[in-house]
């Protein structure tokens, strides 16, 4: 086996044991998405990787969308809260008035 069917082989693993995803839903979800973050659009999975970054709610488990690292670090700060998220938001629009 080649070094490339290998990683793809670990990655496979990986999406399955840490998201209940199979690569191929993984490769839809990119198909999906335009090959873009969910959130910023952008098409750089950021940070020197190579792959988008699987979101998911933590409390649940269940998979939202790929997103560029800076937006899920951003999401990760937030700690998936509505409403320190919305007070982000409020904070933005009121410097920008």
């Amino acid at each position: 086996m080649d070094n490339c069917k290998k990683k793809k082989k670990i990655r496979a693993k990986n999406l399955k044991k840490r998201y209940g995803i199979s690569i191929e839903k993984y490769e839809q979800m990119l198909i999906n998405q335009n090959y873009r973050c969910k959130i910023c659009g952008s098409t750089d999975p950021g940070h020197k990787k190579k792959h988008f970054s699987v979101d998911h709610c933590h409390k649940t488990g269940k998979v939202r969308g790929l997103l560029c690292t800076s937006c899920n670090l951003a999401l990760g700060y937030l700690k998936d809260d509505v409403i320190l998220l919305k007070s982000c938001i409020d904070y933005f629009k009121d410097c920008h008035v």
